[in-house]
């Protein structure tokens, strides 16, 4: 400031150089923290420590998200949300084909994984109440899987990951085994007669395994089929994902089968991780793929 003669008395008049140094300076701060928020806003579009709030409404999905490295934006999952351990923690939201969709909306999420069930209205009634759903179709092969993962990376932001990820499942998948046999497999999935069709992600991870699945002409997914049809369908190889060698073999006419007399029942698949379309499934198909080429060369 400058002092002025006014009628006799001292004023302060300003000093235009002085001025004009504060305009600078709070034009420097103000561009200063514009440039932070922008670099903030960016860094939040690129990088996976700016978390989002998700929901898993599917086992697969949860692992996947896991596999991801972002299981700690997890603030949901379905009842059936069981791996990794982590994922039992984790607040539950109710049946994957019917959600408590008031406790959905209660943990405020930015995104919700949802399968696109035909004739579901779960998608529809979250996007009426403003939350962002992302809808997986159905996985009935292999590839569909990695479909998912990135369908799921790009909620996420986690895109590259997924690239890393897809690439380690696929290893040793396209490998041939030594042997050319390629055995007929009958896979019971649960008790009852429950199998799979060509509709199913599961016949395309047998055809994986270098095996044949009896059923593969079936336009199905899952199904029940009768004890006779396994029979009359004499498979070289059993896969039991629920009950064991020997129930099997005690079976009416089970010892007559070529796979009974070869000793051909297998039982070592982990059931989840092999019924379930995510990443954890690749590792059970090599190990099958081991036993049916291993056992179809003896």
């Amino acid at each position: 400031m400058q002092r002025a003669i006014r009628g006799g008395k001292p004023v302060l008049t300003p000093n235009p150089q002085k001025l004009g140094f504060l305009f600078e300076w709070d034009y420097m701060k103000i561009s200063a923290l514009v440039f932070l928020a922008v670099c903030a806003f960016l860094f939040c579009s690129v990088s996976p420590a700016c978390a989002k709030r998700a929901v898993s409404l599917m086992p697969s999905y949860t692992e996947i998200i896991f596999e991801l490295g972002a299981g700690t934006e997890l603030v949901g999952v379905s009842n059936f949300c069981d791996w990794p351990p982590g994922a039992r923690a984790i607040e539950k939201v109710g049946d994957y084909l019917r959600p408590n969709l008031e406790k959905i909306y209660s943990l405020t999420p930015d995104i919700v994984f949802a399968g696109a069930w035909q004739g579901s209205s779960v998608a529809q009634d979250l996007r009426n109440a403003g939350i962002k759903v992302v809808e997986l179709p159905e996985e009935r092969r292999i590839e569909d899987i990695y479909r998912t993962i990135e369908l799921i990376a790009a909620g996420l932001g986690r895109e590259k990951v997924a690239a890393a990820l897809i690439k380690k499942m696929k290893t040793g998948l396209k490998s041939k085994p030594a042997g050319s046999f390629r055995p007929s497999v009958y896979l019971e999935i649960d008790e009852g007669g429950w199998t799979a069709g060509k509709r199913s992600f599961l016949s395309d991870a047998i055809a994986k395994a270098w095996g044949r699945n009896i059923f593969a002409g079936e336009d199905k997914g899952y199904f029940q089929v009768s004890w006779e049809a396994v029979v009359k369908k004499d498979p070289d190889a059993v896969i039991m994902l629920s009950g064991s060698a020997s129930d099997f073999s005690r079976r009416p006419m089970a010892a007559g089968l070529k796979a009974v007399k070869n000793g051909r029942v297998f039982t070592g698949l982990d059931r989840d991780a092999f019924s379930r379309p995510g990443p954890r499934l690749l590792d059970e198909v090599r190990k099958l793929k081991a036993w049916l080429n291993e056992r179809g060369n003896d």
